[in-house]
């Protein structure tokens, strides 16, 4: 190393505060073995610079303060200190719904069961979302009904209608027509109906006539049914034989 030697100004640490060094002027504080940068902004302007050992892990330096940002609390952090979330409003979670990059914000939590108050930007509770989900599955749910296995007491009548109760509430409804040979449903088939180009009488089977919200009838067709045979064939039977029908609707 050259044989030079330069010699800086120096004091202790409270020299250097009341001491007002020239802009760009470097002196050394003798009490903390650092130099001083000056600012010539007056007396104790100067700005001192940290030491290896303070910036090192294990020094013992402290950050004195942090600008934590948006969502976030802590400062002054030390080697045992921490940096949290900041408490944010009940229902409210962090998250960017701007479409883009953007910085987190809160974002709102909706416990809303009627989904009335869907927004874009904002989130909803698991417990709303099935609350929603169950009450649209119950309002579309298909039910069905039957008006059970039915001879009027004393058998059936050829070209006779029965009025049942709709169960449904309303005309939006599918009803099928079955007959059978007892009131367990014995060889019970789809009734096949032939209206005979009439929309007032039925000829064979029977069909679903004045249906309202709250009733419909069954008019049985004056010839009797066309039942299946076993052979895929049609045989007529009469409705005053003992037969059993009943209606199933849905809606």
């Amino acid at each position: 190393m050259p044989n030079i030697q330069v010699q800086l100004r120096r004091g202790s640490t409270s020299d250097h505060a009341s001491f007002a060094g020239a802009e760009g002027e470097v002196t050394v504080d003798t009490d903390l073995d650092t130099i001083m940068v000056h600012t010539g902004g007056g007396a104790g302007t100067g700005i001192r610079l940290a030491k290896h050992s303070e910036l090192s892990t294990g020094g013992g330096g402290t950050v004195v303060s942090i600008a934590s940002g948006t969502g976030l609390t802590g400062g002054p952090i030390t080697t045992s200190g921490t940096l949290s979330l900041a408490p944010i409003a009940n229902l409210r979670a962090l998250g960017n719904v701007s479409g883009s990059n953007a910085a987190p914000v809160a974002v709102e939590i909706k416990d809303d069961d009627t989904m009335a108050t869907a927004s874009a930007t904002s989130l909803a509770t698991s417990e709303s979302i099935k609350a929603y989900v169950d009450a649209q599955v119950a309002a579309s749910t298909v039910s069905k009904y039957s008006t059970g296995w039915f001879n009027n007491t004393t058998g059936l009548t050829n070209g006779t209608n029965y009025t049942f109760t709709n169960s449904a509430g309303t005309t939006d409804i599918v009803i099928d027509v079955f007959v059978a040979d007892d009131a367990n449903g014995t060889n019970a088939q789809k009734l096949i109906t032939d209206e005979g180009g009439s929309t007032s009488q039925v000829l064979y089977g029977g069909f679903v006539t004045d249906l309202t919200s709250s009733n419909f009838k069954i008019q049985l067709g004056s010839n009797g049914y066309l039942a299946v045979t076993s052979s895929g064939g049609y045989s007529t039977v009469n409705w005053n034989s003992g037969k059993y029908f009943k209606a199933v609707y849905v809606g």
